[in-house]
């Protein structure tokens, strides 16, 4: 346990993230995020949550076709400037 000590206490979160791999893995975690991120934003903001469902879905295939349009804008600039 005291060997343990001194790397618990040098862990710096957002100067040392923890490794998830060589993989594209990591991207998967954007769709619970978007998900989660519009149905939380439709709730505050819709009057009737009735209609959350189908708003928090249109919500969410919004950002990921930004995302995607950006990341191709991204990928572009770094490949021909």
């Amino acid at each position: 346990m005291t060997a343990l000590l001194p790397t618990i206490l040098a862990y710096r979160p957002f100067l040392d993230p923890l490794p998830i791999g060589n993989s594209a893995a990591w991207v998967w975690l954007l769709v619970p995020l978007v998900v989660l991120v519009s149905v939380a934003y439709k709730t505050i903001k819709l009057h009737d949550l009735q209609e959350l469902p189908k708003k928090s879905a249109i919500l969410a295939l919004q950002i990921f076709i930004f995302m995607g349009l950006a990341a191709g804008v991204l990928w572009a600039l770094t490949l021909f400037a």
